[in-house]
């Protein structure tokens, strides 16, 4: 019995999942912690989704498409203007992503000359669920840093047509 305690102890843990995306873009701290907190800028890049909130710990943070209708909700926990943003993350629009316990995300900058790193960690998922998978998908996390990037370094919108093979057997 001691001896399978010891093993049960001194076993890797089994870690929960999360998405960690670097990118390197040609832009101040100050302005990419504006295009992440200004809703006129995430509108270009984030879904057509405008962020909002008051950007204090404890503050709400939501999301919303033209429309008015809430996508994205959660609550600010760590704010440290241009360096470090961190709140939770609660799909509503989808039932099985709605009924989940909200995630969380970390957004640290960090000056690399004329370019920041941004790192976007997405983390705190009970196991590899709906919002884990969506994330990461084609038209997930990748798809919005990668707009970010485009819209902060050219001042355009990126558009990227879908091709048939980049669609075939995927699920959204």
């Amino acid at each position: 019995a001691m001896a399978d305690l010891k093993s049960a102890l001194e076993a890797p843990s089994m870690a929960t999942p999360k998405h960690v995306f670097e990118v390197y873009i040609r832009t101040s701290p100050e302005r990419l912690w504006q295009a992440l907190t200004d809703g006129d800028l995430t509108q270009r890049y984030y879904h057509d989704t405008r962020v909002a909130s008051g950007w204090k710990v404890g503050d709400a943070i939501t999301y919303t498409w033209t429309d008015g209708t809430v996508t994205i909700d959660g609550q600010i926990v760590e704010a440290d203007a241009p360096r470090r943003l961190v709140h939770t993350f609660h799909f509503t629009q989808d039932p099985e992503q709605a009924a989940e316990r909200p995630s969380r995300c970390t957004w640290e900058i960090e000056p690399m000359g004329e370019a920041c790193l941004l790192r976007l960690i997405h983390d705190g998922f009970d196991g590899e669920t709906s919002t884990y998978r969506s994330v990461g998908n084609v038209k997930g996390w990748s798809f919005i840093l990668s707009g970010l990037k485009t819209v902060l370094e050219t001042g355009e919108s990126l558009h990227i047509a879908e091709t048939a093979e980049a669609t075939a057997g995927r699920k959204d």
